[in-house]
């Protein structure tokens, strides 16, 4: 493969670090894991009205799992193309708000839906709180499913890549980031 965008503008004091993406290779494990546990602990202890708490569980798991996978999933098809052809993929700057946007709203839901719940009726805790870890376990296990076949289809294993620096004052900075991919 062509060397990565970063080692070409490795200076002096910088490193570069590479991680697994878009997780380890045991995140899939993980994940089914997570998510037969949330069901069975659901199953188990739903109590009260269990249609409600079914429906808040399959309405919240929807919300966390799509605002979760849809950023990331568009991320990565803007950088399939350049992986397949240069074997990088440097991520693209300047995306600002619209980046987190979708971060942030999974955060107000992971933070306001347990305050809310606590003034709701006890019907509603089990089922919206089953739902954020369903959803975001279920995202996390389809996307790297996804990303590993991929991998499989083109002959590729991913790795993210992180070129780092230090400023004057000794903090870590990140100059550039992005996708890497080597040949299996």
């Amino acid at each position: 493969m062509v060397a990565c965008l970063a080692e070409k503008k490795l200076k002096k004091g910088s490193w570069m670090e590479k991680k697994p993406y878009p997780g380890s290779r045991l995140q899939p494990i993980f994940s089914v894991a997570l998510l037969v546990l949330s069901l069975v602990i659901f199953t188990f202890f739903a109590a009260g009205n269990f249609v409600i708490q079914t429906l808040l569980l399959v309405v919240l798991a929807s919300l966390t799992f799509s605002v979760a996978i849809f950023p990331q999933y568009i991320e990565f098809s803007g950088m399939a193309g350049a992986l397949v052809r240069e074997g990088t993929a440097k991520a693209r700057a300047g995306k600002g708000v619209r980046r987190f946007a979708p971060l942030l709203s999974l955060l107000v839901v992971l933070i306001v839906a347990p305050i809310l719940i606590l003034v709701a009726a006890p019907d509603f805790l089990m089922g919206s709180l089953m739902g954020i870890i369903v959803g975001f376990s279920g995202f996390q296990l389809a996307f790297t499913l996804y990303v590993r076949g991929w991998e499989r289809a083109h002959g590729l294993r991913l790795s993210r890549y992180s070129l780092i620096s230090e400023d004057e004052r000794g903090k870590r900075v990140v100059i550039e980031y992005g996708l890497r991919a080597e040949r299996t």
